[in-house]
């Protein structure tokens, strides 16, 4: 595979952004796709060890960054800094409506071991011994993948938020992560007092009048609901507090939602930005114990109190938005995912997912590394990250309860900083 790579220099750094083809398949080599991924050198960084950088997701591109600000400033003082457009996203063959890879075929092949696959043939393309990994989220699934697979092309590790359940099924996970949820929407309640009474009064508006987004389809309360994965955030609280201030105006005697209101949520509850996020996600879990996945969030919203998408607003107790739960009418009701109703059920009915991580490999090999374990992440919770932790040969977990999950979008640089240090603790 032919390497293509172009440079410029950007805040005082030298950038060089990577193509290269690799196979949709690595385990059955025939077509390809062209993935991309841009280096940060820092001025007379040339000789500095190599750090890849792994997105949050799935289905979101590598960052675009303006300036050396936030944990890429930090990782800088060290580092050479790759940033990988995962397969289907960004640069990387990007998969939407328009795609020509949109069937459960392609989509199949986004998951974390060709995700490594492809880093390892850009590894291998750069002529890198070996590098580091940095992993947010699903970069930390990824990570997780990668030490199963190649830990002897890993340097050091460092993972935040990202430390996934490797034995557990989607189900499992869900019950987990709405548990964690509803102690926060308890806590927000608590905080926020006024909020409950108003998202159970705009619920019920939902139920019983049209309003229509700035994309035209009419906004049910299920779908309303979903803003919700906000309170997994740093500052959700707040954002989720400004938004539900003042929802209502009066318009010729009726009661309708403001279109600035509209306008913001149609921003929050669409996935025009990353469909791929909503069609893939619950992959992300396949193959840890047999069997499908079949719509996991779902089946288990049903049995949890205050999660359930048709309960009545004024009557049900409690009564909650949902998280970072992908649901099957969302493909129904979302303009973004209705291209993607067919692939996204044929995936959640797939049964025959091969495992992505290798307990032995990681109790037996790989290097030294250090993970941030956010005490309330509603997205990858505690108790699943702490058993996974036991299994890695030498993972440093720093537990607080200092940031949600997106920690490192609040303080990037202390936090990179931090792990930095703890791998090279004796």
């Amino acid at each position: 595979m032919t390497l293509r790579t172009s440079t410029a220099i950007r805040f005082g750094h030298t950038f060089r952004e990577h193509r290269l083809r690799v196979p949709w398949d690595h385990h059955a080599p025939r077509e390809t796709l062209e993935i991309f991924a841009r280096e940060i050198i820092p001025a007379g960084g040339e000789n500095l060890p190599t750090l890849l950088y792994l997105q949050g997701g799935p289905g979101f591109p590598s960052p675009r960054p303006v300036d050396p600000s936030g944990w890429l400033e930090a990782a800088l003082e060290h580092h050479r800094v790759i940033l990988l457009d995962q397969r289907g996203t960004g640069h990387s063959e990007r998969i939407d409506a328009d795609s020509p890879y949109l069937d459960a075929a392609h989509l199949r092949l986004l998951r974390a071991d060709q995700i490594v696959a492809d880093a390892e043939t850009l590894r291998e393309a750069l002529g890198i011994r070996r590098w580091s990994l940095l992993g947010q989220s699903f970069g930390g699934f990824c990570i997780t993948t990668y030490l199963s697979t190649h830990p002897e092309s890993v340097e050091h590790a460092y993972l935040t938020g990202g430390l996934p359940s490797t034995d557990s099924h989607a189900d499992d996970i869900y019950r987990a992560t709405f548990s964690k949820l509803s102690t926060r929407h308890e806590k927000f309640y608590t905080e926020i007092p006024w909020a409950e009474d108003r998202i159970r009064e705009i619920c019920h508006h939902l139920n019983n009048s049209e309003e229509l987004l700035a994309t035209g389809e009419r906004l049910s309360s299920r779908r309303f609901r979903t803003i919700g994965i906000e309170l997994g955030r740093g500052t959700g609280f707040d954002t989720l507090a400004y938004l539900l201030e003042e929802p209502f105006r009066e318009y010729r005697g009726e009661k309708r939602l403001r279109s600035d209101f509209l306008l913001d949520v149609g921003g929050r509850v669409s996935f025009a930005e990353a469909p791929l996020y909503a069609a893939i996600h619950e992959t992300i879990y396949a193959g840890t114990t047999p069997g499908p996945t079949s719509w996991a969030a779902q089946s288990v919203s049903d049995a949890i109190p205050g999660f359930a998408y048709d309960l009545d607003p004024r009557e049900a107790e409690p009564f909650y938005l949902t998280g970072e739960h992908i649901f099957p009418w969302q493909f129904e009701e979302d303009p973004a995912l209705e291209p993607f109703r067919q692939v996204a059920e044929e995936l959640a009915q797939a049964e025959d997912w091969t495992p992505l991580y290798d307990a032995e490999v990681l109790a037996e090999a790989g290097p030294v590394c250090a993970a941030a374990v956010y005490v309330d992440d509603i997205f990858v919770p505690l108790e699943h990250s702490l058993r996974t932790a036991e299994r890695y040969r030498d993972l440093r977990p720093w537990i607080t309860n200092e940031f949600q999950h997106d920690g490192i979008r609040q303080d990037g640089a202390a936090i990179f900083r931090r792990l930095y240090q703890m791998v090279r603790e004796h």
